[in-house]
Parts: structure tokens; C-alpha cells; sequence
């Protein structure tokens, strides 16, 4: 969002299936996956689901509306909280509705927009006029801590970097044994360039106490060309805060491939029960799809139907 040429590393299961075709499997794949130098299962469900999505967030103050709270817990990297620059010792708090046993946090900083001011002593910038740059040599740290509470009064420890020497702009913290947690507050202490507390993504894990939502009905999907393909559902009964014990979805996965065994492309859908998809190969002739409902208690897969053609 602050320049119109930005990247984005994922790493994700991939190998060759038993005809030799390369496959690489995206579905969840921004969430805790255990990874231990043994062969596994590429297609197995997480083990954790998301609690955040959607939940209240509030915070200790924030710069503008277009940057409060909510951002971060939108589940969008181009969006964040950003803290009010006076605010000497910036929260943010996320309600998971019921008590969940947690069992890792992910915490985002956001790159926003800043001046840093002037450069320090004897640096100077390189390259072409308003694109200059200079190799920043000093150390800087990201200091914050995190605490958990289950009923919004009593705040325990979960991890204390005020004092670590480390700059960690994207940060995992696994639980195995989970840990019971209604709240998760993050209170950040310190940042590069003492810059405003910037979270795109205070991202929660573990199992919710309910159902996994029903599966998806009235699934199509109509090739428009070569390369597109536009896919409608009927949404499952909508996502909130007490979805924990009902059957509604969160999100939808929706894969695709050229045979039915074969869904090895996928595409996430939040908060709508439609999407055009532009990532077809205009020699295959047949595509199928299956769109899966998940929410934090579980996925549900949907049927495998194929692609109508409108051309």
C-alpha cells in the first residue's frame, strides 16, 4: 500500500503426485505448520484454526478511522492499526469472544508510510532522484509484551520482549499444550526509529468449543474465458462472534484443477459467497471445483462439480 511495486514470500507444501505433476498446496498455508524433516501427509488439515477473524479489537488510541482497531484483525495485510504517535505506551486488545485454548499468536508490525528525518552522520543516498536509498548500519529492536486474561480483569504473562536486542517485524509464538485465553493484549513498547506502533495482522490459533460449519449449497462456477472462470455459492449462514457453537462459516476455500482428483490451486474468500478467478490455462478444456466452508472449529468440504462453459 505504499508503493504500487511490493513483494510477498510464501513457503508451502509441494511435491509430484503419482503422475509426475508438480503440485503445491496453498490451502492455509499462512497458518502454524509443523514442520519436522519428515515426509508428511501435503494435504492434511491444520491442526489449529483461526480465532481472531473478526473479533472486537480495541486499542489504547489510534492515528485516523481508516487505521483503528479492526484492522487488525481483518485478516488483510494491506490494512493495520496504527497507534496515535502520542501515545507513549500503545495496546491492542482482542476479544475472542468465549474462552479458546490458544496455542500460538502471530504478530504482524506493518510497514506504514514515516519519515525518519535526517539521515544519520556521515550517510548520503545513492540511485535515481526521489528513489534514493542508504544502508542503514545501526541496530534497532521491536520491544513489546503480550498477556492473555479470561475474564478481561486479571492479565497474565504469555511472552516479554522489553528487552530484547532482536528487530522481529513478523513474530510466531507456538503453545503446544495451549493455553486458556478469552483476551490477547498486546502492548507495544518500542519500535525502529521510535516510529508509531503499526499491527496488520494480531493473528490467534488454536480450536474453538463448536461445530465446523455445514457445507456450501448451490455451488457454480461459469467459464467467461480462456483464463477466468466467475463461482457463486450460497453462503453459510454468516460469521460472528458467537459462531462458536452454531454452524456458520468464517471463510471459504475455493480449489480448482483440471481433473477431480487434482484441486491443486486455491483461492480464500472472506466476508462473500462469490469470486472471479483469472488463473485458468486456456488449453485445458474442463475444470472442476470444490469450495470448502471453515471456521474455528473445523472444515467442511464441499462437493466436486465441474466448470460450465459460457463461451
Amino acid at each position: 500500500m505504499n508503493h504500487d511495486f511490493e513483494r510477498r514470500i510464501g513457503i508451502w507444501p509441494a511435491g509430484f503426485d503419482a503422475d509426475g505433476e508438480l503440485f503445491c498446496n496453498q490451502r492455509y498455508g499462512d497458518w502454524p505448520q509443523a514442520v519436522t524433516g519428515e515426509r508428511k501427509d501435503p494435504w492434511a488439515a491444520p491442526e489449529w484454526m483461526l480465532l481472531s477473524y473478526g473479533k472486537t479489537a480495541t486499542a489504547s488510541s489510534c492515528e485516523c478511522p481508516e487505521k483503528d482497531a479492526s484492522h487488525a484483525v481483518d485478516e488483510n495485510v494491506q490494512t493495520w492499526w496504527k497507534a496515535d504517535r502520542e501515545d507513549k505506551a500503545p495496546w491492542l486488545l482482542v476479544h475472542l469472544g468465549q474462552c479458546r485454548r490458544v496455542h500460538a499468536v502471530q504478530i504482524n508490525f506493518a510497514d506504514d508510510a514515516e519519515t525518519v528525518g535526517e539521515l544519520p552522520e556521515g550517510a548520503g543516498l545513492t540511485g535515481e532522484p526521489g528513489q534514493g536509498r542508504y544502508i542503514e548500519e545501526r541496530s534497532f529492536a521491536t520491544r513489546w509484551f503480550l498477556e492473555i486474561s479470561t475474564d478481561g480483569e486479571h492479565w497474565f504473562k504469555m511472552e516479554d520482549w522489553r528487552d530484547t536486542d532482536t528487530d522481529l517485524p513478523h513474530n510466531l509464538l507456538v503453545w503446544e499444550d495451549g493455553l486458556p485465553a478469552a483476551y490477547i493484549r498486546l502492548t507495544v513498547i518500542d519500535t525502529p526509529y521510535h516510529r508509531p506502533a503499526c499491527i496488520s495482522g494480531l493473528r490467534v490459533f488454536g480450536r474453538g468449543c463448536g461445530s465446523a460449519p455445514a457445507p456450501v449449497t448451490e455451488a457454480k462456477a461459469i467459464r467467461s474465458d480462456g483464463m477466468s472462470m466467475n463461482v457463486t455459492w450460497k453462503e453459510v449462514s454468516s460469521y460472528n462472534e458467537i459462531a462458536s457453537w452454531n454452524k456458520a462459516a468464517m471463510s471459504y476455500e475455493v480449489l480448482w484443477g483440471h481433473t477431480p482428483e487434482k484441486l491443486y490451486h486455491s483461492y480464500r474468500v472472506f466476508g462473500k459467497n462469490q469470486v472471479e478467478i483469472r488463473a485458468l490455462m486456456s488449453n485445458v478444456e474442463q475444470y472442476y471445483v470444490r469450495i470448502d466452508a471453515f471456521n474455528e472449529n473445523g472444515i467442511a468440504e464441499g462437493k466436486v462439480f465441474a466448470v460450465e462453459d459460457a463461451m
